[in-house]
This record gives structure tokens, sequence and C-alpha cells, in this order.
């Protein structure tokens, strides 16, 4: 077994681990059940929001502004969603995931899940200095996630999400701290701060210049081996302005790191975000 090959195994190891030592956390007496949270199958989410980012990290293109459909429902234990819908749901309602997801075990204090999302990949054709290179395929991405209270207002999760389609997209680990502020019974504050490493496969595919796509394109040949590669830090409001519609806005801040960062194909190695949104629910 590879050292990369060997890390990803601990990784994951590490993932169930974590939900195991939580398990015993969560013998404390539960809470109260949420009268409204999105558990009954005919329960959904609809709304928009308005969104000014950069297309991807690393990437020259200019920040743009989009309105996006926001939108979650459940059908028996599983749930779907958009990536705001984990936003809009968190006040007041258990948070749910991007893309089909489910909650594997846990409670108030501890929770293991897992789902399923769509890398959308990413392509050169209109890139004048890197057409000719191979492009990131699209695949479909499986996660296993665990967060674990670290008291009344810190949260600490660990996501593994790994390629399932064989298309090199190879193997993620994201890390995160939450604190949470509550400024009413209605709306509250976030604070995050996130790390992410990947294997080889992943930044070699994303980062990484092989020597034949060199000689084609006469780019420099890019190698790159596992390592941590972002940072990033995201602040958020959110409010519940009646027992149907929640809003809220945020802004963040992405950074590339180490090797990643010195790769020929990156640009721009900070990326930042602004948003705001409002959706409507039918508990």
């Amino acid at each position: 077994m590879s050292r990369g090959e060997l890390l990803s195994a601990r990784a994951v190891a590490g993932l169930l681990g974590l939900a195991g030592l939580c398990a015993h956390a969560s013998e404390a007496p539960a809470r109260a059940a949420d009268p409204v949270a999105l558990e009954a199958s005919r329960d959904y989410l609809l709304g928009a929001s308005l969104v000014s980012s950069a297309p991807l990290l690393g990437s020259d293109v200019e920040q743009r502004l989009r309105l996006r459909p926001i939108w979650a429902f459940q059908l028996g234990r599983f749930r779907f969603a958009t990536s705001g819908a984990s936003a809009l749901l968190s006040q007041g309602r258990k948070p749910v995931d991007s893309g089909v997801s489910t909650v594997l075990a846990g409670g108030d204090v501890w929770s293991l899940s897992t789902s399923l999302s769509i890398d959308e990949g990413r392509s050169w054709d209109d890139d004048a200095v890197f057409r000719g290179l191979p492009d990131v395929r699209a695949t479909v991405r499986g996660r296993l996630a665990a967060t674990a209270a670290l008291g009344s207002r810190w949260t600490y999760s660990v996501r593994a999400s790994q390629d399932l389609l064989g298309r090199q997209g190879g193997l993620r680990l994201d890390h995160g701290l939450g604190y949470r502020y509550p400024v009413s019974s209605q709306t509250h504050w976030d604070l995050s701060l996130g790390a992410g490493w990947a294997n080889g496969t992943h930044r070699q595919t994303h980062y990484g210049i092989d020597p034949a796509s060199a000689a084609a394109t006469g780019l420099p040949a890019f190698a790159i081996g596992s390592g941590w590669d972002s940072v990033s830090v995201g602040w958020r409001i959110t409010s519940a302005l009646s027992r149907h519609w929640v809003a809220f806005g945020g802004l963040s801040a992405s950074q590339l790191q180490g090797a990643a960062a010195r790769s020929p194909l990156v640009g721009r190695k900070t990326a930042y975000g602004a948003t705001v949104g409002i959706a409507y629910r039918n508990h």
C-alpha cells in the first residue's frame, strides 16, 4: 500500500472512530425533539439566493453575480437539497447537506451522515492559454461526514469525499470548526473555519500537468502529490422571519495553499463570496 493510500485509509478510519467516540456523549439526556424539523416526506423548501462569487477557486474568471434557485425536500430517510438549502434550513431545523443525503446515526451531540453529489469538473476549451489540456471530467462523489458538538456553541466536522466513478477525482478530506452565536430565539450568526486535504490523484487532476500535456501545449510540466491545499473562513447570519419564511446573508473567503497555489493552472489564489437568500418552508 502506498503512503497516499495509507493516509486515505487512516482518514476514513478516523471518521468512523470519531463517530464511535462521540457515541458515548450521545448517552446524555436528549433535548426535546424540534417540532418543526424537516422530517416528514411532505416537507419542502423553495426559494432563491443572489450570489456573488468566482466560478472556481484558482480560476482567473471574474467575479459573477448570479440568481440561484434553492430547494429541498424529504423522501423517506433521504433528503434532496441544493447547496444553499443547508444554510436556510439551519435556523430552527436540522441542516440538510447538498445532493442526496441521509443520517446514518447520531443525535444532538454527534452525527454520522452520508451523501452523494455531482462534481461538475472543468473544461479548458474556452481558455486560450490552457486549451488542449485534458478536461477534469464530471463525476459523482460519495461523502461520509462526522460532526461533533464541542460545547453549547462550538462544533467540529470532518468530511471524506471520494470519486465513485473512477474519473481521477480522488479523495478529499475537509475539516471544519464552527461557532454559533444566538442573537435571539429566531436569529443567529455562524462563524466557520475550514481546511482541506486531498490525495495525489485529486491534486494531480486539478492542479497538475503531465509531461504529454506539457509537450502538446507548451506549458511546464507540474507534478503534485497529496497534501493540504486550501483554507476558508465564512460568516453567515440566518433568521426565521416567521414559521414559513427564512432568510440569510453571508460573506466568505477561500485561499489555495502550498503546492496547489504554485500550480501553473492557478490564477487568483484567493476567492471571495457574498450571498443573500430567502425561502419558504411549508412547515
